[in-house]
């Protein structure tokens, strides 16, 4: 009996534990309560969501989260900052994503909120910083990892520099020229899209694409940190000097004193650290970066359904 009523007791402290974890909160400001009490609400549960990682948020509470978010901080810039350090922590896991319902051929799911690898931490962090609320984030998540929003195998945004950062022009501008002015170096890459989509057995009509552009190498980007901003979207350059490709995703944050970090997922969590850091550690395998930046002002008003 004795064991018994220790046992209980156990489970009953430990019932208290998580319901206090569960209630956790952070205080709220006064505009915060104004927000709340605009959007209809509750203002123990905004506090609640202020605390809690996002990467442990249900729809319903990122949808909540997103709609206080883009009322509290106008700036885009921003909330792609606050979204990715909202999501420190979340663990990591690489090929999470597929097309599944409207295909088979990857039957991974449309969004994943638990975890993440370096491109899907990257586009889920776009687009919830673009949207106000969960519909607005699942169809401008959509936007940016297919060509003009199709979804499909043949149309996602497989290869970053010949895929990504070209199909998302209506996001993002390439300044890599403007941080690395003329001690930018040639990038060429031979995309074999046929070779990619042969285990599906689609896309063998597909012809093979040389890529030409050009990268920032590792030396210089240790020269011109101060070009960078919060929010500017990393490619990770890797290879040889004959031919170079992206192998990496991020994206840049900005410390109180103007420091330039990484912010990006990554065995074994997301993780945000100072850039020069992170190119010391991995200089083995880093040639060097392109950079892309947010069109702020295009997108002050943004709205996916516009597009559409």
């Amino acid at each position: 009996m004795k064991r018994i009523l220790m046992w209980a007791g156990v489970l009953a402290a430990a019932g208290c534990l998580a319901g206090c974890i569960r209630m956790a909160r952070v205080p709220l400001d006064e505009e915060d309560v104004r927000i709340a009490g605009k959007l209809g609400i509750q203002e123990d549960h905004l506090g609640h969501l202020k605390y809690k990682p996002l990467y442990r948020m249900t729809p319903q509470q990122v949808d909540r989260y997103l709609a206080y978010l883009y009322e509290k901080e106008p700036n885009l810039q921003k909330r792609i900052v606050h979204i990715g350090r909202k999501n420190l922590g979340q663990p990591y896991e690489i090929y999470l994503l597929g097309e599944f319902p409207y295909e088979l051929y990857d039957p991974q799911p449309l969004y994943e909120l638990r975890k993440s690898d370096c491109v899907v931490f990257s586009e889920h962090t776009y687009a919830m910083a673009l949207s106000r609320n969960w519909r607005e984030f699942f169809r401008t998540l959509q936007r940016i990892r297919y060509k003009d929003g199709e979804i499909g195998m043949l149309t996602r945004n497989h290869y970053t520099i010949a895929d990504w950062d070209r199909n998302n022009r209506w996001l993002m501008e390439d300044i890599t020229r403007a941080v690395g002015g003329e001690e930018t170096a040639p990038l060429h890459q031979v995309v074999d899209r046929a070779k990619f989509f042969s285990k599906h057995g689609i896309g063998q009509d597909i012809p093979k694409e040389e890529v030409s552009d050009c990268y920032v190498p590792r030396e210089v980007i240790l020269k011109n940190m101060d070009k960078l901003d919060d929010g500017d979207f990393v490619n990770v350059i890797r290879g040889s000097q004959r031919s170079q490709y992206a192998g990496h995703t991020g994206l840049i944050s900005k410390g109180p004193n103007g420091e330039t970090y990484f912010l990006h997922s990554t065995p074994p969590k997301v993780r945000e650290e100072p850039l020069a850091e992170y190119l010391e550690r991995t200089k083995e395998r880093t040639l060097g970066m392109k950079f892309l930046r947010p069109r702020s002002e295009e997108l002050k008003n943004f709205s996916i359904f516009a597009m559409e």
